[in-house]
């Protein structure tokens, strides 16, 4: 019998996976990374945000992003100036060539999407829409260093999947 939670993690996987390999193939004219393409989304909705708040909001480490902005810079795609208030601050911004690439950008994650979904009825579209928001939700609000602390080592127990029936393998 197939483990539920073990579908489950690597049916996340091959979409994360997938997803990158897909945005990476569509802006090789670009010569975008999987992250310079993220971080240049986030972007267009938050131009002007210290560098530091970018890596928060993204989840990223730091130096990460600092690599990225470098990358970035290098291609022509971003400025980064010094905060007039606070010198230490470094605030992103686009260049006009960064700007001229959003519509191609953002149509990237909507054919894929677009794409995932052609098979689906509009509801289950929806409800996707709205599972994936509140798991990313509850993803951003949990504290990992406690919720990995109480993991039981011995028996499987039973979970949210397999108590509530949630999960429908189509047999």
């Amino acid at each position: 019998m197939d483990d539920d939670y073990v579908n489950i993690g690597r049916w996340f996987s091959i979409l994360h996976r997938r997803s990158q390999l897909f945005v990476v193939e569509a802006c090789q004219d670009l010569h975008l990374t999987y992250s310079e393409y993220v971080m240049l989304i986030r972007l267009y909705d938050s131009e002007g945000a210290k560098q530091d708040d970018l890596a928060n909001m993204l989840f990223l480490d730091k130096a990460v992003v600092t690599r990225t902005m470098n990358l970035l810079e290098e291609k022509g795609l971003v400025v980064r100036k010094r905060d007039t208030r606070d010198r230490r601050v470094r605030r992103v911004f686009l260049t006009d060539y960064g700007r001229q690439q959003h519509n191609y950008l953002r149509n990237t994650i909507q054919r894929w999407v677009d794409y995932l979904a052609q098979d689906m009825e509009p509801q289950q579209v929806k409800t996707i829409i709205h599972g994936f928001h509140l798991l990313a939700e509850r993803a951003s609000q949990v504290d990992l260093h406690e919720l990995a602390r109480d993991i039981p080592k011995g028996e499987e127990k039973s979970g949210l999947v397999e108590r509530e029936g949630v999960y429908d393998r189509g047999e």
